[in-house]
């Protein structure tokens, strides 16, 4: 479990920081249009990655703890289920106007942001292989080791290259 929690922190660590750089590049180069830009505070909307990286890996720790076999695959799809509804948040302003992301874009959010708990807590009630599981403190660990890498990468490129700058 230990090199685990090693590559989890790695990985962990790089997803925050791709999420930062993303969020400098959306600030000084990304897309904008009549109304609407992804420039300047626009890139904040690269932060809703935060949420898809946090339910893919957290998923994936539950999943893992009660030994289910695909726990990666099943971690990931919660993650996509997460990118989703933050690229259909994004793509509200650009396709459908300030109406539109003023009705659903914080429904989509708020469900962004239930999607990250809801789903490590569905994966609870997945039937686990047989009787074996792993630790559940390891794998706690790991839960917090995943947060505590994301936000770490998301500070300290953030800090290197701020998206505002």
């Amino acid at each position: 479990m230990k090199r685990t929690l090693v590559y989890s922190a790695l990985i962990a660590l790089l997803a925050g920081a791709g999420i930062s750089v993303l969020a400098f590049l959306l600030a000084r180069y990304g897309p904008a249009a009549d109304g609407w830009s992804f420039r300047g505070n626009g890139a904040l909307a690269a932060y809703t990655l935060v949420p898809v990286v946090l339910t893919a890996g957290w998923t994936a720790f539950v999943l893992r703890g009660r030994a289910v076999s695909s726990w990666l695959s099943l971690g990931l799809a919660a993650g996509l289920i997460s990118l989703l509804i933050a690229v259909a948040d994004a793509l509200l302003l650009p396709l459908f106007g300030t109406g539109a992301d003023v009705t659903f874009g914080v429904a989509l959010l708020i469900g962004l942001v239930a999607w990250m708990v809801v789903a490590p807590v569905l994966a609870i009630f997945l039937p686990r292989a047989g009787s074996a599981f792993t630790s559940v403190g390891t794998n706690v660990a790991g839960a917090v080791v995943w947060l505590a890498g994301v936000l770490v990468g998301l500070v300290v490129v953030g800090y290197v290259i701020p998206a505002g700058s």
